[in-house]
């Protein structure tokens, strides 16, 4: 390579012309811009004469003058004479206060100091400053700071050319790569760019990670020009051309320190970890920080050749989400249509300045259609490109590139199902293999691990596999379906979708109909049995023929005969799935010109197999629902399934047809849709549709109406209509209030001929859809008054209350409720009373807070009556003969009747009747018992009443407690321990009953452990029973453990209890209520605690090898901001270590943990077992990498984690006695390096 005199030497040889353009270009590298060459002839290496040579324009708008000589002799004489010229005013035109600097550039060696100082005194005399640039400064700016001058001008170079300038690599990039230009506007990168500030903050290397397409070299260079902590650094950009880098290095970063070192695609680089090492060398006055970009299918080897020198901090760099892509439409070109953002989106794919480009041609266009067919776009956007890169003029190549198109990723090992393609064209699997390499080194699609292959930019994928199977037909593309469809069938849909969708034209369109039923005819004529599953996938290319096939095959099935009464219409309505190929095929021609023939069959196949109940539901709605697409066909296929609908029940005569109506209208009558579409890339997009007035609607509409009014003529079917009716409303838009007043109609109907004002449920139901009407506005108070008359429905008004509305808050409310109860029941009698209570009671169907409500009222009533003694206990009685409407919390009832009746006239109104909530009435009676009434009497009812059996078949109930049993403690002591016994027995038949007894009594907000302890300090083991009771039930109960750690500090044998309770939990309840299980670490005798339960559990659970590692991870996984229990942790199993390193199966799952912890912790641990225990064939049982494990995502960090994790004991096995070990952990490390490599491969075919 060049040195400053060999440099020097070349400079010599120019002539005139060549030496001006090299200063011409070496002053604008400087900072001299705005060049005008007035000496030099265009296009030439010729000078012309003139004055000045060279004249910049300055930031200041004054001139700077240069003028240029490779005369050798009598330069003094030549410079000055020049000097004279360019101020002579006459010459130039230019006067003196217009110059701000001469620049005088030469090739000579032999101006004195005396000669030097005497011209720049010419110019300095006038106030203009002069800059004499000899041979000498050349050369050596050229050499450390220029060497694209000395390639370009010289002809010889410095450096292997892979370290430049920022601007330099910008130009090289742009003129040599086939990505778009990389000086675009920066735009939607703005939380990576902080990303990248915050990973210096803990690293002097950040890594860009992420696909090609993505922008991590945009990314990178936006950093580097705008980064925070510019600090005189020198920066550098880095890009491989396959030369060593090592002497480049050293020409660079030849002294200490500050530099900043950008590296673009770091594995292309040979000597990646020669760069990697300046950022360690701060000892030695380098402070190099580094920025690295690499694609995600390498980035493994890039940590590995960092990771084995420094830190470094990863920034992940994903292609644009849709969602991105959407809020960059909106943001930069205002398209705000949801039809136009899809369209781009899926054009787009992912690639910011493809829908950038595509969202301009739509907004210049104002037309969607304008982007239907985008060859066009992507032939400006990639064509050029691919011709400099002779792709397109390589016929080989772009076959290889079409069927990688095709398929999307290739594994290189299985290429069994396309091999008669190439073979047909001449290739085979070498030649394939090697166009693939070729592909790989243009960057066009990317290669891992020398086994899988994938397209780098998705849209270059699209526009070669049109320009491939379409536009040069240089592959059949019916053959290529029938080769792939059994091996790749995903693939091979997604990519004949591909072309139909993103490159929408007739012509091609055509084409590949045409391909498809080429394909579809040869397999029926060979009788495939693949032809049924391509007809499935390809059905609408050909509906005639897929109808006749499936009214074969429907006339084919055995009829199943079954009773209506026998189907469960309800199960499963919540779970969408249609499995029924024959029911999917159907469904897929909702807004086809064949749907009519195609519901002529659903209909008939579901006569024929209503044991598929469920799946014909599902597929009305999936299929036939109201979704984007209505809207532009103008609900055809909602008119349509509804007219066949109509025409198949024969005047509604036919039940299944009436059943499946009466649960699909519901959903139909809704005035505003949210169907979810699967999207791209497993995604979901849930679309918001509100219903707009339009023909279509009012067709389809009109068929539910009037349907529904003639089910009413049966009486079997009214309950299900007025469910539908009920169910009216939801969400509702101002656009779509034109459709409320045209079912209003169909509704008024409905109500009067069949839904009659003398039935309450039948007024609560007008309410409700009055309520729908008043909501938009729309007055239907007239139509409707009569339902509102009646005194039912007034009395259920009264106790419900007024609404909240904005200008009556809850509060004012609640007094208005309040006082319209007070002012009917003040002025009622016993019979008035009564009708409130019926009311409760004839309305069942009550959502819960309208229940909740009415409720409320009930007992507000009964509050306000009880002033009223004889009317109150009357009252009571009637509400029990109700079987207690509402369910009213019975203890504040029976506070009143104790105030105004006897406790045994209390106990006689409540023990009389039999009714549902009897037992919750007579718990409340004991419950709320004044205490100086308590007699021996009442002690023996309450412990009959524990006793009874009545609320074994109780399962939902508010809480009790068993506090209250402490009063009855003055007629026995052991009233608590006695009634506690009673209720914990049963625990045979209700342990739900037992919960609620006992819940709050472990509740820290109810009491303190210190409390309960003392309740039962006479019966401790009771406690014990009762706790462990309660945790069988629900493991929620002492979540934290505070009532255990204290109850075992006065009855130690509650933890052999404890560990019963664990051995009979399967381990999946190890990992809930961590707290729980550490709590002994706070106690003295921890090690002995924990010791205990690792050996009990040890010995008796089923799998102990499986289990135990569980409950070992909930006790010593770290727990922020718990140093002193970590303290506990290590304690604990440093002991473990030393007293069982023999123990094979204690080892193996105490190291089942241990092997979660980080990697110092772990190696510590790892290194005491071999102090204990150095035998190599115990040392191999131990678990060094998890036993268990879970991650979202990619699983190669984890992998690469355990790897580093093994590689750090290493240095620890030196010498003849750990040769062994050593190698089973490099055995590890290399079985784990296939995992990568097979991750990182089953990634890249995944996407």
């Amino acid at each position: 390579m060049a040195n400053i005199e060999s440099i020097k030497q070349k400079i010599l040889q120019l002539d005139a012309g060549s030496f001006q353009n090299l200063c011409d270009s070496y002053l604008y590298k400087i900072g001299y811009p705005n060049i005008v060459s007035l000496g030099g002839e265009a296009g030439t290496r010729k000078t012309t004469p003139g004055t000045p040579d060279t004249y910049f324009i300055a930031s200041n708008e004054k001139y700077v003058f240069v003028e240029y000589t490779t005369q050798k002799t009598s330069l003094f004489a030549k410079i000055k004479d020049d000097l004279e010229k360019c101020l002579d005013t006459s010459k130039t035109g230019v006067p003196h206060d217009k110059i701000s600097e001469i620049i005088y550039c030469h090739t000579s060696s032999n101006l004195t100091p005396f000669q030097d100082s005497e011209v720049k005194a010419l110019c300095e005399n006038i106030g203009i400053k002069l800059t004499v640039i000899g041979i000498d400064k050349l050369a050596e700016d050229i050499y450390l700071f220029h060497h694209n001058l000395s390639r370009d001008f010289l002809g010889i170079s410095i450096s292997t050319g892979q370290i430049q300038s920022y601007d330099d690599f910008i130009n090289s990039y742009n003129s040599n790569r086939m990505a778009a230009p990389i000086d675009t506007k920066f735009l939607f990168r703005e939380k990576e760019f902080k990303d990248i500030g915050d990973a210096y903050l803990k690293a002097d290397v950040v890594i860009l990670n992420g696909p090609a397409g993505t922008g991590k070299t945009r990314l990178a260079l936006h950093y580097v020009k705008n980064r925070p902590d510019i600090n005189n650094e020198k920066v550098y950009c880095i890009h491989s051309n396959a030369l060593p880098i090592y002497e480049d290095l050293k020409l660079f970063i030849d002294n200490p320190g500050n530099y900043f070192l950008f590296i673009d695609d770091a594995n292309q680089l040979s000597g990646l970890q020669h760069i990697i090492r300046y950022a360690g060398m701060k000892s030695e006055g380098y402070n190099v920080k580094i920025l690295i970009t690499v694609r995600d299918y390498a980035l493994q080897k890039v940590i590995k050749d960092v990771r084995e020198i420094t830190s470094y901090e990863i920034v992940n760099i994903n292609v644009f989400s849709d969602d991105e892509i959407k809020k960059l439409l909106e943001t930069s070109l205002g398209i705000l249509n949801q039809d136009y953002q899809e369209r781009i989106i899926r054009i787009a794919e992912g690639n910011a300045r493809i829908a950038i480009l595509a969202g301009k041609v739509a907004c210049n266009s104002n037309r969607l259609d304008s982007i239907n067919d985008v060859s066009q776009l992507y032939e400006d956007y990639y064509g050029s490109t691919l011709e400099d890169n002779q792709l397109l003029v390589n016929k080989n190549m772009c076959i290889t590139a079409g069927i990688v198109a095709f398929l999307e990723a290739i594994h290189l090992e299985h290429m069994d199902a396309f091999l008669p393609i190439l073979n047909e064209k001449g290739l085979n699997r070498d030649d394939f293999i090697e166009n693939i390499r070729m592909l790989h080194e243009l960057e066009i699609v990317d290669i891992c691990n020398d086994k899988a292959v994938r397209f780098s930019d998705q849209c270059l994928s699209n526009y070669l596999l049109k320009y491939v199977f379409f536009d040069k037909k240089l592959l059949s593309l019916s053959k290529m379906i029938k080769a792939c469809f059994q091996s790749y069938r995903e693939r091979t849909i997604s990519s004949v979708n591909t072309l139909l969708n993103i490159f929408r034209n007739e012509t091609l369109f055509s084409f590949v109909e045409k391909e498809i039923k080429l394909l579809w005819d040869e397999l029926s004529t060979e009788k495939s049995q693949d032809f049924f599953e391509f007809v499935k996938v390809f059905f609408r290319v050909n509906p005639t023929e897929t109808l006749l096939i499936l009214q074969d095959k429907i006339e084919a099935e055995k009829r199943v005969i079954c009773e209506w009464s026998d189907i469960d219409i309800e199960k499963g309505k919540n779970y969408q799935s249609v499995t029924s190929d024959i029911i999917k095929i159907l469904g897929g021609f909702a807004d086809m010109t064949d749907l009519p023939t195609a519901c002529d069959l659903f209909f008939q196949y579901y006569f024929k197999r209503p044991d598929l109940y469920m799946e014909f539901y599902h597929a009305v709605n999936l299929y036939f629902g109201v979704d984007k697409d209505s809207v532009r066909y103008d609900f055809y296929t909602q008119v349509t399934f509804f007219e066949k609908m109509k025409e198949y029940s024969d005047d509604w005569k036919q039940e299944s047809v009436a059943v499946l109506f009466l649960q699909i209208a519901e959903e139909f009558l809704k005035l505003h849709f949210s169907p979810a579409e699967g999207g791209r890339k497993n995604t979901l997009t849930i679309y918001q549709i509100p219903l707009v007035m339009s023909e279509g609607v009012e067709k389809y509409r009109k068929l539910i109406w009037e349907s529904l009014c003639s089910l009413c003529e049966s009486e079997k079917y009214t309950a299900k209509v007025r469910k539908v009716l009920s169910s009216y409303g939801g969400t509702i838009e101002d656009i779509s209030i034109p459709i409320l007043q045209f079912d209003l109609k169909y509704i008024e109907s409905i109500l009067e001929s069949y839904f009659l004002p003398d039935e309450l449920g039948n007024c609560l139901l007008v309410s409700k859809i009055m309520h729908v009407f008043s909501c938009m506005n729309i007055s239907c108070e007239s139509v409707f008054a009569k339902y509102f008359a009646g005194e039912c429905f007034q009395l259920f008004s009264l106790l419900k209350g007024p609404d909240y509305t904005e200008k009556v808050d809850y509060e004012e409310c609640q007094q208005l409720k309040q006082q319209a109860i007070n002012q009917y029941v003040s002025c009622c009698d016993l019979e008035m009373f009564k009708r409130l209570i019926d009311v409760c009671n004839d309305i069942s169907e009550f959502d819960d807070h309208t229940s909740w409500e009415v409720g409320e009222g009930l007992g507000m009533a009964f509050d306000t009556i009880s002033l009223k003694k004889d009317c109150y206990v009357d009252a009571i009685k009637y509400y029990i003969e109700k079987d207690t409407p509402n369910n009213l919390h019975p203890y504040h009832l029976i506070d009143i009747l104790f105030s105004l009746l006897s406790d045994l006239e209390v106990y006689q109104i409540i023990a009389s009747e039999e009714y549902s909530q009897k037992n919750a009435w007579l718990y409340a009676y004991y419950h709320e018992l004044p205490s100086e009434l308590i007699t021996q009497k009442h002690l023996c009812g309450l412990y009959s009443f524990l006793k009874d059996t009545s609320d074994k078949d109780i399962t939902s109930s508010s809480m009790r407690d068993v506090d209250f049993l402490e009063k009855y403690n003055v007629i026995d002591k052991q009233a608590l321990i006695k009634g506690s016994k009673i209720i914990l027995a049963k625990m045979e038949y209700s342990p739900f009953i037992v919960h609620i007894y006992f819940d709050l009594l472990f509740n820290n907000y109810h009491n303190t452990p210190q409390e309960v302890i003392q309740k039962y300090n006479c019966d401790l083991e009771l406690l014990e029973d009762i706790y462990c009771a309660m945790l069988s039930h629900d493991n929620h109960s002492d979540y934290n453990g505070h009532f255990l750690k204290e109850i075992y500090l006065v009855r130690p044998s509650i933890l052999d209890k404890y560990i019963s309770y664990l051995i009979n939990k399967n381990e999946s309840s190890f990992s809930d209520h961590q707290e729980r299980h550490r709590c002994f670490f706070d106690l003295d005798d921890f090690i002995e605690i924990y010791n205990k339960i690792f050996e009990q559990l040890l010995e008796n659970c089923r799998f102990p090898r499986m289990s135990v590692p569980y409950f070992l991870e909930s006790l010593l996984l770290p727990t922020q901001n718990k140093q002193n229990l970590l303290g506990r942790q290590d304690e604990w199993i440093r002991q473990c270590i030393q007293l069982f390193s023999n123990d094979e199966t204690k080892m193996y799952c105490l190291f089942s943990v241990i092997s979660k912890l980080e990697i110092e912790r772990k190696k510590e641990y790892i290194l005491l077992f071999l102090e204990n225990n150095p035998l190599f064939e115990d040392f191999k049982r131990i678990p060094l990498i998890p036993t268990s494990w879970s991650w979202s995502g990619s699983a190669v960090p984890m992998y690469s984690a355990w790897i580093e994790s093994l590689e750090s004991l290493l240095s620890s096995f030196i010498g003849l006695k750990w040769i062994k070990h050593k190698k089973y952990i490099e055995t590890q490390i290399a079985y784990l390096k296939e995992r990568i490599e097979s991750e990182q491969i089953d990634e890249i075919l995944r996407g």
